[in-house]
């Protein structure tokens, strides 16, 4: 009976639905955290969860405020509510989750896709505060279908890394300029541009060179235009 009239209370059965969506948004935000826990990510199963998780009673405790002062409930004071800047908030804040498993490396970037994942499960668990369970399974299936199946076609898909060389050297009898191009060229790099500069003072040239490289190539590769230029007095690789 108690039961009964517990169900009955449209505010209770409020209740009820927002836990439902809890639910449904964490057990989704667990799905995408299994993959990247597979994979040794550093936002793995209990982040993703709690994004999610955290995203959903976000919209809720949104959802719930406009229910009490929208002007649904007599007697309470009726405020023009936006549910909707809940969700930019979350999506905004959700960045700085991001940015926190993003990591520089030598040979690049590391973690955009954690990052993204962050960012995505956070939308999943919108959705589902919003009581939008279809579109946010659909979404997780998404999520999950591209850091999976999708991983194996990225690792197919040739992919370069962009570096800057910078050298200084006396001037020679050959121009030194041409002289790097061709090393790189041998070294199967692609130039973008060129920096040059020379100050006749110290009589040294410096320039700086933009350059695309297979991702996979050694940076030690790059380090070996000394052995090739020995008059080098400066290398740095950026």
């Amino acid at each position: 009976m108690i039961l009964a009239n517990f169900f009955e209370s449209s505010t209770n059965s409020w209740y009820v639905e927002a836990m439902c969506r809890l639910l449904v948004a964490a057990v989704l935000g667990s799905l995408i955290g299994i993959e990247r826990e597979i994979h040794g990510r550093s936002a793995g199963f209990r982040t993703q969860l709690l994004v999610a998780l955290g995203s959903a009673l976000a919209m809720v405790v949104s959802l719930h405020f406009a229910r009490q002062f929208a002007g649904e409930n007599p007697g309470i004071l009726s405020l023009r509510i936006d549910p909707a800047r809940m969700a930019y908030g979350v999506m905004g804040g959700i960045g700085f989750l991001g940015a926190g498993v993003i990591m520089r490396q030598e040979t690049g970037v590391r973690g955009l896709t954690t990052a993204a994942s962050l960012w995505c499960t956070a939308a999943v668990g919108l959705a589902c505060g919003f009581g939008m369970y279809a579109v946010a399974v659909f979404a997780t299936l998404l999520v999950v279908f591209t850091l999976m199946v999708l991983n194996r076609l990225d690792d197919r898909i040739p992919s370069r890394a962009s570096r800057t060389v910078v050298i200084m050297l006396p001037p020679g009898e050959t121009d030194n300029v041409e002289r790097l191009r061709g090393i790189m060229k041998n070294k199967r790099m692609t130039i973008r541009d060129v920096d040059y500069n020379r100050n006749f003072q110290t009589n040294v040239e410096t320039i700086s060179v933009s350059v695309s490289i297979p991702l996979g190539v050694d940076a030690a590769l790059l380090r070996g235009i000394a052995d090739e230029i020995p008059e080098l007095t400066y290398l740095a690789i950026k």
